[in-house]
């Protein structure tokens, strides 16, 4: 019964038109989901526990209250000099213990900011789908009209019938415009390019945020992954250590100024270290394959027989001996549209177009070949 029950479970498969492609969309949709969620997952202590519990030998609950919201609040530090010895022995944590004059100590105060960087660097991941949507208009989509595989390979069958109208008008639109898709192209490649520009901004100033740690961190998670948890010195401690010192200063009975050196967990740092080691390796993945793909849109631009090849890609083997007399016509804005147009249709679809626009492109008095060897980008 329960196989008869999935065998009626009816997927539906809705690929909406778009023009941005996979390294695109790991931009503005993947990487910007994900920093929402590492946002909303850096508040939970905050909403279902305390951010931070510190220990004065204090009996009073609403004192010990103050002392966790000013520590929260001016900061907490380590001690430089015990990171590196042996826990249980010489240090009760790492970087906890007394300060020794002239040694340096270490303030950390980020954490609370976290969930603040997390959602502006989130957002800076949208800011290029934003503006390509802006500067493009809904062009494409009505360039494309109800040619798109979503559309096309409905249950409507309308589509089907009434292709050739839709060819005509996609082949009279191109042949009208020709020459002035030029901005319109250049403006996505730019937002390709602001894509990177974006995701090493965030590592660099992600570095920044962590006083310069962040670079070796997942480096330096990876090396020590598989040592005795006992001698080892674990690089998380240093940026997000879960305990540390705070100093609170109050007034005694007498009036006299008591100082006490109280020592906090800081629980919010215990979900801040597992996101930045993931975002670690995220950006570090994201701008390999974000530099990989701008090196071949540089190879698309620049080398005109490679544009051929990539358009014969989303041709069948009729449409195909039209594709030479095509790219003659075409500079490389219109190839990209037809690219992008190629990368939303189903292959038979785009060579029965492409087909029709080839006659009418030679059969038109207005256009002129083009010399693909001397176009400039």
């Amino acid at each position: 019964m329960a196989f008869r029950a999935l065998t009626k479970i009816k997927v539906k498969v809705d690929v909406k038109p778009v023009m941005e492609n996979l390294v695109f969309r790991l931009h503005y949709r993947y990487t910007y989901i994900i920093y929402m969620v590492c946002m909303i997952l850096s508040t939970l202590y905050g909403i279902i526990g305390k951010k931070i519990d510190c220990m004065g030998g204090v009996s009073s609950a609403s004192y010990m209250k103050v002392v966790n919201n000013y520590c929260f609040i001016m900061g907490t530090f380590t001690v430089d000099r015990l990171h590196d010895v042996k826990i249980g022995a010489e240090a009760p944590h790492p970087g906890i213990g007394p300060v020794l004059p002239g040694e340096t100590i270490t303030y950390h105060t980020y954490y609370q900011w976290v969930p603040f960087v997390l959602f502006i660097q989130g957002a800076m991941f949208y800011v290029p789908h934003w503006l390509w949507k802006m500067w493009e208009g809904g062009l494409f989509k009505q360039a494309i009209q109800d040619l798109a595989i979503r559309d096309y390979l409905g249950s409507n069958l309308k589509n089907y019938f009434s292709r050739e109208d839709m060819y005509r008008t996609l082949s009279r639109y191109i042949l009208h415009y020709m020459g002035r898709h030029e901005s319109w192209a250049h403006k996505f490649f730019f937002c390709e390019f602001l894509n990177l520009l974006v995701v090493v901004a965030t590592l660099f100033f992600t570095n920044w945020f962590l006083g310069g740690e962040f670079f070796t961190y997942g480096v330096n998670m990876l090396e020590v992954v598989g040592l005795d948890p006992e001698n080892r010195t674990d690089p998380m401690s240093y940026i997000f250590p879960k305990m540390a010192k705070c100093v609170f200063r109050s007034f005694g009975a007498s009036g006299t100024i008591q100082v006490r050196d109280v020592m906090c967990l800081i629980a919010t740092n215990i979900i801040n270290e597992k996101i930045y080691i993931f975002l670690w390796v995220w950006l570090v993945l994201l701008t390999s394959v974000t530099s990989l793909w701008l090196v071949f849109r540089l190879l698309t631009v620049s080398i005109p027989f490679f544009r051929h090849f990539l358009l014969k890609l989303h041709t069948n083997e009729k449409a195909r001996i039209h594709v030479s007399r095509v790219m003659e016509h075409c500079s490389l804005s219109e190839w990209f549209l037809l690219l992008s147009l190629a990368q939303n249709m189903e292959t038979s679809v785009f060579s029965e177009f492409l087909t029709r626009f080839a006659t009418e492109l030679t059969a038109s008095p207005d256009t002129k070949p083009i010399n693909n060897s001397k176009e400039e980008f």
